[in-house]
């Protein structure tokens, strides 16, 4: 395992900052968990050509810590996944993670400071994430961490300008990934023109390294949100990004971020367009231009909802540009037949360009699940699920299918 010195200064920046908490905090909060569960995968490794049948056991304990008060709060978390493979198709294995959120305001709420740190893991191609749908398949291990000092300065006139500096860290095991580093600079300005109605502005700068080039960033927008109710809310930022790698090309994009919502009562939509760059395993910079459509609707006894987007990845690799293209389309339900029995339903698709690597452009999931609560730290659960990756949307022929049956028995305190 590659060494982090972010984690040393992590937990260096955070004891005062706990010690602090724990002279000021109001609340405390420990929660463990267990998670035992059984799966029947009848392909494990999601191979069109040699699929294996294998039965896993898991256990899965966690524990959470939360201090909130004196102008402090913090989360933490850490646990393991043990996996058992019982016909052998892989060792057994130990599957760590870990979490911290943590923040300081000192008096007059002037200072701040964020910390955070995340040990996951994470699909290695943004555009598909595999990790709910396979224990093994296109995967890596991930320590993200950020430390980000800054100051809150009130102006006259209802504004408030935010100054401050952020530092990452990201680092990949167990497969491929390219680690990076970033510093960042930045100033983020708003003013609150009526009830409900802001203005901001924002300008960013920053150098992020990696071990196969580095990138200068800098990042300018303007934009303006309105509140009207809880639920219920338009905005638009809109800004322009200019990057340059050292030594290389330079790239030039219009960037933005727009969206609308509304609780009619009866349902609830939302709507937008953005532009982000998504931390990428595969690269140093990936650009995601994003366009999306939610709707929900609350039942007297469940839950329903439908979410559509398009997405275009653009990955910035040293030799090439690659483009990847999204569609995707999904339901979703939860009903409660009795206050301590759920139904859950999902069905996705998604289609993917060939652009890239090998993928298969066509992605299908569907499972439905169901909850039995023992008592009130016990819940039994047991989910089936099925994954297509075909070639053709109507055929299986020479594609990939999955068949998933889960059990598990969640205590928590």
């Amino acid at each position: 395992m590659k060494p982090s010195p972010l984690t040393t200064l992590l937990a260096a920046a955070a004891l005062p900052l706990f010690a602090q908490g724990a002279a000021c905090a109001a609340e405390f909060r420990f929660t463990p968990s267990l998670v035992v569960g059984e799966e029947y995968n009848d392909n494990l490794f999601q191979s069109s050509t040699r699929p294996v049948t294998e039965y896993v056991t898991r256990v899965q304990p966690n524990l959470a810590f939360n201090a909130k008060g004196g102008g402090f709060n913090a989360d933490l978390s850490y646990g393991f996944d043990y996996r058992y493979f019982a016909r052998n198709s892989r060792a057994d294995q130990f599957d760590h993670r870990a979490a911290l959120v943590a923040g300081f305001g000192a008096p007059g709420d002037f200072l701040h400071l964020d910390l955070s740190d995340t040990y996951s893991r994470v699909s290695a191609n943004v555009a598909r994430d595999v990790t709910a749908e396979s224990l093994v398949v296109n995967q890596t291990l991930q320590n993200s961490a950020l430390v980000s000092p800054y100051l809150t300065w009130r102006l006259p006139g209802a504004s408030t300008l935010t100054t401050g500096y952020r530092y990452r860290d990201v680092r990949y095991w167990s497969g491929s990934g390219v680690d990076k580093t970033e510093h960042d600079g930045y100033a983020l300005w708003s003013r609150e023109l009526t009830a409900g109605l802001v203005l901001s502005a924002s300008y960013s700068h920053a150098r992020i390294a990696s071990e196969l080039e580095t990138l200068t960033r800098h990042k300018a927008y303007a934009g303006l949100r309105y509140d009207w109710s809880a639920a219920s809310f338009v905005y638009g930022n809109a800004g322009y990004d200019w990057q340059r790698i050292d030594g290389g090309r330079n790239r030039n994009d219009p960037f933005w971020d727009a969206g609308v919502s509304r609780d009619f009562g009866f349902l609830t939509a939302t709507a937008g367009t953005r532009v982000q760059y998504t931390e990428d395993p595969q690269t140093i910079s990936t650009r995601n231009v994003n366009h999306y459509l939610t709707l929900s609707r609350v039942f007297s006894r469940g839950t329903a909802g439908f979410n559509a987007s398009y997405g275009k990845y653009d990955k910035d690799g040293v030799a090439v540009r690659d483009v990847q293209h999204k569609v995707l389309l999904a339901l979703n339900g939860r009903y409660e037949l009795r206050p301590d029995l759920g139904l859950n339903l999902a069905v996705s698709g998604d289609r993917l360009s060939r652009s890239v690597g090998n993928d298969f452009p066509y992605h299908l999931n569907a499972g439905a699940g169901v909850d039995y609560t023992l008592g009130s730290h016990a819940v039994l659960g047991a989910n089936y699920s099925y994954i297509s990756y075909r070639n053709d949307l109507g055929s299986t022929r020479g594609g990939i299918d999955v068949n998933r049956v889960i059990v598990e028995l969640r205590l928590s305190r």
